[in-house]
Formats: structure tokens, C-alpha cells, sequence
């Protein structure tokens, strides 16, 4: 059988954490499960894992993101990819609970909300840091063998979070009528100039969006995650 090409690698990785992205957390173990699985059997994610994982200590780790009682990723791609395997398969072997760090570092009015909360924190990032790295590692032979672009690959990430900002927008009671429309008319914006792979503008509306949403601290952490991935696939 022919081993999954590195666009073929991704798409599956990429299935798997959208999936959970957008579960239940009565399916979480599946969800984590899965994601260990096409890890564990595509060759080259394997490969990243191993090249990822050199000289990483999960325990350091741990501690560095558990510093205050907010969970915290590293920022190097290579040990995201290193770390959050690694706490999937303490969640899968039930090492650490994942209910109780849940409650913990991702407390909210609802567990489901704290559990989407955990997601868009770890399982996106995890992903993108997963994308990062086969995008650096094989940047030539990516564009040589994958009909994806940069402006596709950046746009399934950042959809995501365009979505999950324009979701919290909607539903935030304590904003203002006007404020609630002219956050999402950017985000719209957003979201219209990416689907039309439009770089001039998507520049112009990310500007007016960061501008405009500067103070909205809620959206903060939504919009950071959206500039890191335009970033890396050099978008803006």
C-alpha cells in the first residue's frame, strides 16, 4: 500500500482535529483517539512526531504551561506538535483527567463551553503547529506534489476562528447593538476576502479589523491565532 502523500497527511490530520474542533465533549474520546490513530499509522506525521519530540521533556513542559492558572502553549511549532501529542495520550491512557484539567485551566458558565474553550486553545493551535511544521519540512516538494495552496491552507485555519469569533460576537450580551454590527461586518470582510483569495484585500480588511476590534478583549486570543496563521503562510 502506497504511504499518504504529505498533502494526503495533512488533509487527514486536519480531518480528524476539525472533527473534535467541532464535537461534543461526550465524543472527545473518540475525537483524541482518532487523532492518535493517523498519527501512529501515516508514516511521515510519525516522522514529524519523532523530529519534533528530540530533546523534549514533557514534564518541563507541563510545568511551563501550567505556570499560572491559565494553560499555556509553548511557542515553537516543534514543541506544540511534541507536547499536545503527548497530553492526547495521557487524556487516551486517562493519566491526567481530562474533565478535571478541563475544569481547571478552562473554566466557563458551562462544561460544553469549557470544553470548547480547551479545543480552540490546544486542539487549533495543535494544528497549526502540525501544519507549520510539514510546511517548513517540505516546502518544495509540498508545492511539487499538492494541489493546495498557501491561500487554501491558511483559509481552512483561519475560517475556523473567523467563524468561532463571529459566533462569540453574536451571542456577547454586553455589547452595544452598534459595536456587535461593525465587528461583524469586518468579520465578514474577513471571511469574504479569503474565500476570494484576495491578498491586497485581506491586508486591508485584517488592518480595519484590528483597528476596530482593538479593544474588544474577549477576541483577543481569536485574533492573535488568526495574525500567527496569516504569518506563517506569509499572507500578510
Amino acid at each position: 500500500m502506497t504511504s499518504p502523500s504529505v498533502k494526503q497527511a495533512y488533509s487527514l490530520i486536519a480531518e480528524r482535529c476539525n472533527v473534535m474542533l467541532n464535537s461534543k465533549f461526550i465524543m472527545s474520546s473518540n475525537c483524541i483517539a482518532s487523532i492518535l490513530k493517523v498519527i501512529a499509522s501515516v508514516p511521515c506525521l510519525t516522522n514529524y512526531l519523532i523530529k519534533c519530540s528530540q530533546d523534549f521533556s514533557f514534564d518541563v513542559a507541563m510545568d511551563n504551561a501550567t505556570k499560572t492558572s491559565q494553560f499555556r502553549l509553548p511557542d515553537d511549532s516543534k514543541t506544540v506538535v511534541a507536547f499536545v501529542t503527548e497530553l492526547l495520550y495521557k487524556f487516551d491512557r486517562k493519566e491526567i483527567d481530562l474533565t478535571k484539567f478541563i475544569k481547571i485551566y478552562y473554566p466557563e458558565k458551562n462544561f460544553e463551553g469549557s470544553y470548547k474553550a480547551f479545543c480552540q486553545d490546544v486542539i487549533a493551535p495543535y494544528l497549526l503547529a502540525y501544519s507549520t511544521i510539514i510546511h517548513e519540512e517540505n516546502t518544495q516538494d509540498a508545492q511539487a506534489d499538492s494541489n493546495i495552496t498557501v491561500f487554501e491552507a491558511a483559509r481552512t485555519q483561519v475560517t475556523q476562528y473567523i467563524l468561532a469569533l463571529t459566533e462569540k460576537v453574536a451571542n456577547d450580551e454586553s455589547l452595544k447593538e452598534e459595536k456587535r454590527q461593525d465587528y461583524l461586518i469586518m468579520l465578514n470582510g474577513l471571511y469574504y476576502a479569503f474565500e476570494k483569495d484576495n491578498a491586497k484585500m485581506i491586508k486591508v480588511v485584517w488592518v480595519g479589523l484590528k483597528s476596530v476590534m482593538a479593544t474588544y478583549k474577549q477576541g483577543a486570543s481569536y485574533l492573535l491565532a488568526i495574525e500567527k496563521i496569516m504569518q506563517s503562510y506569509a499572507v500578510i
